[in-house]
């Protein structure tokens, strides 16, 4: 809400002031009266139909009551609720019992035999970036001490003379026991902190929109002659545009449009692959397929120390895990989407920056979930590039792309957990740097589904761990990572190496996903851009039945059909980045699934195309495409897992 207009709305004050003395008076909670700006009476009951709020048809009124409810994000029904030229905000208690965490509205206030309260409604914009984009540094601290002077008026409120001294649930750090504490500077200096860096920027405006301003998803209750159509969609994904939302918060579709130092960064790197990577790929090439390949490349190690030493290293962790920028440089999800399209132009880039899965993902799965301890000694080494990792979930009997169905036992025994397990396709684990394994496993099948599994960082020098043999991706062994099958057996692991605690491991694997199918899915963006170009100046330089291949209409017709494609997926991949940047990877999640189904058969079907076109050299070593292809198909292995949660997901919202 606005705290201005709310404290400096007449109309407002009156009616809770005559509704709150009604309360306290005991009288019957029957149908209240409310008078607007324009002197025309208000009579509406307010029904619970199931946690639905519908208008009364006993309600009289000059115009129609409108309202809005948020479906997701709350722990009350929200709804946006407009009745004629009044704007405002109302929150219920949900039906039925609730869990002790969710807030309880009728600490607030309690009216007509149901829990909820009022607000004025407010537009504004909600800015996860601790630093509010498109904004100048003497705006930003405007806005920074002007929240700060908000805050300390509210704490600064007398509750006693406001007659909200019974009100509230006593205990809390509220300004009361603050004060009687004696640390209300100590207490307001934390909370102005917090405020804007770890619980997101709220910025208001001050003109109102003809809108309410969505983030995300909601839905519409109304009376029945005004519904939508069916052929409707009924969410939206992003908030309306604005001058505000410049940089980071934007849709940054080009390179062009990034911040000047990304955009310094982003320059930087693609010098780099020229000058650096793309001439050293044969040499790794033919390590790979050497006697050696087992064992790291000196060549890839001496270039990580380059990238390193120019600063293009640990790109990858966004900015929301990491808004004090303490393990990476910072970049939004769409910031380094772009950078990351780059390095999925070579098979080899991502490991050279420090930017190559499963270590990502368990980088950013320490920053955002490991206790101080584990971080140092995980976390450090991974950022440092001087470990490896592994992350242990697929099960060769089981169809694990559900992950509940992981079977895995992790039992408690004399202060430590025992792990036993049959895992396959383990990336990274033969590598001999790898030094740490993220376990996924059962400590409680009689749980909540979901509550079944948990997380446990497990040393690689264990005992127990025993590596089967490695797997081939269609004859490609992806030296020296490659990938495993693997038996754990009476494997300890002390207790203190449980991620977040038990019970946990779903909420773990969901927040771990998120930025990384952003990974992949730019990455095989990059590695298509590459294929169009080798397709292109192939059918340039070849001939066949008389005339080069650039001028035959099938061989046309595959490069413009590529780049359509290409351009779209690119588009979406944004997208779902740009949403997870401004509305969070929940809010975004059926885009990101969106994503996982278009980018790798998109590219599949452009690497195809320009193997076609090389003929027989596009199957062999000589050129990347075969193992683009391969790494396409195998992300698109997930394909039926996500057409499924696109299709509930839209089923749900056009309902």
């Amino acid at each position: 809400m606005c705290l201005r207009q709310l404290l400096q709305s007449s109309q407002l004050q009156r009616a809770w002031r005559a509704a709150f003395l009604k309360h306290i008076q005991g009288r019957h909670p029957g149908a209240w009266r409310w008078t607007h700006s324009g002197g025309g009476p208000y009579r509406a009951v307010i029904f619970d139909m199931g946690g639905v709020l519908l208008p009364s048809p006993g309600r009289v009124a000059a115009g129609p009551l409108e309202l809005l409810q948020f479906d997701h994000g709350q722990s009350n029904p929200t709804c946006y609720v407009k009745l004629a030229s009044h704007q405002l905000i109302l929150r219920k208690k949900p039906p039925g019992t609730l869990l002790p965490s969710v807030h309880a509205v009728e600490r607030e206030f309690s009216i007509v035999g149901n829990a909820f309260y009022l607000m004025e409604y407010c537009p504004g914009l909600i800015n996860k970036d601790p630093s509010p984009p498109g904004l100048e540094p003497s705006q930003r601290q405007a806005i920074y001490t002007a929240m700060k002077r908000v805050l300390c008026k509210i704490h600064s409120v007398d509750l006693k003379a406001a007659g909200l001294e019974d009100y509230g649930k006593h205990g809390q750090a509220s300004s009361v026991t603050v004060k009687q504490t004696g640390k209300l500077t100590e207490f307001m200096c934390n909370l102005a902190w917090d405020f804007p860096v770890k619980k997101r920027f709220q910025i208001f405006k001050e003109m109102l929109a003809t809108k309410p301003l969505m983030g995300s998803h909601h839905s519409w209750s109304r009376p029945q002659s005004l519904l939508r159509t069916p052929s409707m969609r009924s969410y939206v994904t992003s908030t309306d545009s604005s001058p505000a939302l410049a940089s980071k918060g934007a849709l940054i579709f080009s390179p062009e449009g990034l911040s000047p130092r990304v955009r310094e960064l982003y320059q930087q790197l693609k010098e780099f692959m020229e000058r650096h990577v793309y001439p050293a790929e044969p040499e790794l090439q033919r390590h790979q397929a050497s006697a050696e390949r087992w064992t790291p490349s000196p060549l890839v190690e001496d270039l990580k120390e380059k990238a390193k030493a120019e600063g293009l290293w640990n790109l990858f962790l966004p900015l929301e895990t990491d808004p004090e920028k303490k393990y990476g440089t910072g970049l939004t999800n769409v910031e380094y989407a772009h950078l990351c399209e780059v390095m999925g132009t070579s098979l080899y880039a991502p490991e050279i920056f420090n930017c190559s899965a499963p270590d990502t993902g368990n980088m950013e799965l320490l920053v955002r979930y490991g206790t101080e301890e584990q971080k140092a000694r995980w976390l450090v080494p991974l950022l440092e590039g001087k470990a490896r990792s592994c992350f242990a979930m697929t099960e060769p009997q089981v169809a694990s792309s559900d992950a509940t169905n992981i079977e895995s036992s992790i039992r408690e025994e004399d202060g430590f957990y025992v792990i036993n397990g049959h895992k396959w396709w383990i990336t990274g684990i033969l590598d001999p740097r790898c030094q740490l394994c993220v376990f996924m496993g059962k400590t409680d099948p009689h749980a909540p589904r979901h509550q079944q599994q948990s997380m446990f960082l497990v040393p690689m020098d264990t005992p127990g761990i025993k590596i089967i043999r490695p797997l081939k991706v269609y004859g490609l062994e992806d030296a020296p990572g490659g990938h495993g099958e693997v038996l754990f057996e009476q494997v300890r692991v002390p207790k203190e190496n449980i991620i977040l605690g038990p019970g946990r491991g779903f909420e773990i694997l969901l927040g771990r996903l998120g930025s990384g199918r952003i990974h992949h899915c730019m990455r095989l963006i990059g590695c298509s851009e590459r294929a169009l170009a080798l397709m292109k100046a192939r059918a340039k330089s070849r001939v066949a039945f008389g005339k080069p291949l650039i001028e035959q209409g099938t061989v046309l017709a595959d490069i413009a059909l590529s780049r359509v494609e290409i351009e779209q997926a690119r588009l979406l991949v944004l997208k779902a980045a740009h949403v997870m940047d401004v509305a969070g990877n929940k809010a975004a999640a059926l885009d990101i699934a969106m994503i996982k189904m278009v980018a790798p058969s998109m590219a599949s079907r452009v690497t195809d195309r320009a193997i076609q076109v090389f003929g027989a050299a596009g199957l062999s070593s000589d050129h990347p495409l075969a193992q683009f292809f391969v790494g396409a198909r195998v992300l698109h292995l997930a394909d039926q897992v996500h057409q499924r949660s696109v299709a509930k997901m839209e089923l749900k919202h056009r309902s």
